[in-house]
């Protein structure tokens, strides 16, 4: 929490005017000098302004008024300054003229009887001493002076000799009007003031309040608010950190599944773009920091990003206008109206819904099956089906199964059978292997793939030994050969199956009638003893069928024991059926 307080802030606004507060010191810490910082916050608040609040550096470290100092500290510009000249240029951009208003506290008695001194860069024509250097027409300062003295508060202009007029050459509130020193930075349309407040119009959070609304009120003549869609700056807009990417659902370039569609759809696009324009704007969520992240059109910011363009023209919210779910359903609204999003992306939707909503299936459901277009058409959208769109996404963030969700996204595979048939399978080696290696080169049906898992699982319970079993590769590589290649492999697999199982059942069988004959005598039948086997093969598990007589008992139970000791043959049995 220190930390957040003892920072630069920037603030994204809606409007022409950018409040910079260049010493702002946290409420307490130096005496006399009120709470300028939370002011310029709050006045950003009622004018819905842009604002770059320094918090950090004390005055006796670096002087935060005075361009010059400031240049000669890399993070200082970076943090400060340049956020100040870019929201002037964004302001510029949209065809608004900016307005950048300095606030700073009476640190002295200068202030005379006043309690608000206007500094604008005014002075003497002809005088070296005292340069004219105006940067706002005396005309619009009367005008905020005139609503400022309307709620009694005495208002002047600083004397030229104090340090509140804003003329020196480095000054901050020099920037955008020094052609020769400051030359990269001048503009003649910026207007700027320096406003310097006595210190009990910011002593504590009452006054504070009364005084930014006082100044808002002043300031209001001259604002003039941004329209909907306005241009941003393109470096302004963050994609790095999961957070900057909270609402995008279409895959994207960190999604390794999707990497070369993407680059293939992204060069195209920026091909449209190039030669059409832009035909759709962003929309992009201002962030507490002063930037922007992306809530719907990421892919077309790739490609522009791509042409190397400095402005973008995007819808602009904020985060405090809509509720999360608001953003869910912009979002979806935005991203279905020129494409519908894949299986993929669905899944990836509504697994962020429901992590960021706290939804389960049956509210995703309802919330957001009829939006999203899936399910049978006039009937709601059930529970399981919701299921199946985030389990198969599950596989696409635990990095499972690659080419099964890249087909799906291309294509080349039904979703049906990617939710249904294969996520069901539970090791990904298996589901890996049954794809790549069988169903892929086969282009298997859906009842087919069904057949081969049946048939596989009967070589081995496990998928991935079966399919790298020798007998069934040489199957793979005969029905890859010819025509019908899955049937192929499905009638060769079968007819291995059935010769392999003949061939166990009879050796099962002469082994049962080696133990028969040694225990029983040759003259014994299966009524006197049998070992049968399962009806396949297919569990480890075999059951003894044995005949007894009231006048036998004791000879039965004596075989018994013999069979006990028959221990090589029972487990010979026992390993026919584990094959």
């Amino acid at each position: 929490m220190a930390s957040d307080r003892l920072a630069i802030r920037k603030i994204l606004g809606n409007c022409n005017i950018v409040l910079i507060a260049p010493h702002a010191p946290v409420a307490g810490t130096v005496t006399g000098e009120g709470d300028i910082g939370t002011l310029a916050e709050t006045l950003a608040g009622h004018l819905d302004s842009f604002a770059v609040i320094n918090r950090k550096y004390k005055k006796s470290i670096v002087d935060l008024d005075n361009v010059q100092a400031i240049r000669k500290r890399k993070k200082v510009e970076e943090n400060f300054l340049l956020p100040v000249i870019g929201f002037k240029e964004e302001i510029a951009s949209n065809d608004l003229t900016p307005l950048v208003v300095i606030l700073q506290p009476a640190t002295d008695r200068h202030t005379g009887p006043a309690r608000v001194l206007f500094g604008y860069g005014q002075g003497e024509r002809g005088n070296p001493e005292r340069p004219h250097r105006p940067t706002m027409p005396p005309s619009l300062l009367s005008r905020i002076r005139l609503k400022i003295e309307d709620n009694g508060i005495r208002t002047d202009l600083a004397p030229t000799s104090s340090p509140y007029t804003g003329r020196e050459r480095y000054c901050l509130n020099q920037l955008f009007h020094q052609k020769k020193k400051l030359r990269e930075f001048f503009d003649p349309a910026v207007r700027s003031m320096l406003i310097t407040l006595s210190a009990d119009l910011v002593t504590d959070s009452r006054a504070v309040k009364r005084t930014a609304s006082i100044l808002a009120a002043s300031l209001q003549g001259l604002r003039q608010t941004m329209s909907l869609v306005r241009k941003v700056n393109v470096a302004a807009i963050d994609t790095v950190n999961p957070e900057d990417l909270r609402f995008i659902f279409r895959l994207n370039g960190q999604d390794p599944t999707s990497e070369l569609m993407r680059r293939q759809y992204i060069e195209e696009l920026a091909a449209s773009i190039r030669r059409n324009g832009l035909l759709h704007p962003l929309v992009l969520l201002q962030k507490h920091d002063g930037r922007y992240k992306i809530l719907c059109g990421f892919r077309r910011f790739q490609a522009i990003k791509k042409l190397g363009w400095q402005w973008v023209d995007a819808k602009v919210y904020a985060e405090s206008d809509f509720s999360t779910e608001d953003f869910f359903n912009i979002s979806l609204a935005e991203n279905t109206k020129r494409k519908n999003l894949n299986p993929i992306e669905i899944g990836n939707f509504l697994e962020a819904a429901a992590r960021e909503l706290g939804l389960n299936n049956a509210q995703l459901a309802q919330r957001f099956g009829e939006s999203l277009g899936i399910g049978r058409p006039g009937r709601q959208v059930s529970q399981s089906t919701i299921h199946k769109y985030r389990k198969v996404n599950r596989m696409r963030e635990k990095g499972e199964s690659p080419q099964i969700i890249a087909d799906v996204i291309n294509e080349r595979l039904q979703f049906s059978i990617a939710a249904e048939v294969l996520a069901p399978i539970s090791d990904p080696d298996d589901r890996n292997s049954l794809y790549n290696e069988v169903i892929r080169p086969l282009a298997a049906t859906r009842p087919q793939i069904i057949q081969i898992i049946d048939l596989l699982k009967q070589v081995n319970p496990s998928l991935r030994q079966a399919i790298d079993d020798p007998d069934v590769s040489r199957l793979l590589r005969r029905a890859t050969e010819g025509d019908h290649r899955a049937a192929a492999f499905i009638r060769l697999l079968r007819e291995h199956l059935d010769g392999t199982l003949t061939r166990r059942r009879e050796r099962f069988e002469a082994i049962v009638d080696r133990l028969r004959r040694s225990l029983f005598g040759d003259q014994a039948n299966k009524r006197d003893f049998n070992i049968t086997a399962p009806s396949r093969l297919d569990r480890d598990e075999c059951t003894l069928h044995i005949r007894v007589r009231s006048g036998n008992r004791d000879q039965v139970l004596e075989k018994l024991r013999s069979l006990a000791e028959a221990r090589r043959q029972l487990d010979e049995l026992l390993a026919l059926l584990d094959q």
